[in-house]
């Protein structure tokens, strides 16, 4: 099957072009988005939640590797290694 959009040749089977990333089939990104809003629908109330607690700890991962590094930098002047 060829892009309409960019003419390259991608198996009979793909949904997007794998060049620009055109639709190649409707009916089955239909499909997709019809699940994708189903998933979307039911992760809705747990999904602020969810973001924000993975900024938390990537936030506190963050920190804790801070510290750690200036622990070892403390360590290091004190000891002289």
């Amino acid at each position: 099957m060829f892009c309409r959009k960019c003419g390259e040749e991608n198996p009979d089977n793909a949904v997007f072009c794998r060049n620009c990333g055109e639709r190649l089939k409707e009916e089955e990104v239909k499909k997709a988005e019809v699940i994708e809003k189903t998933v979307h629908t039911h992760e809705q109330g747990t999904s602020t939640e969810t973001s924000s607690g993975k900024s938390n700890d990537w936030t506190s991962c963050c920190i804790c590797i801070v510290a750690v590094f200036i622990v070892f930098a403390i360590l290091g002047a004190i000891f002289r290694f």
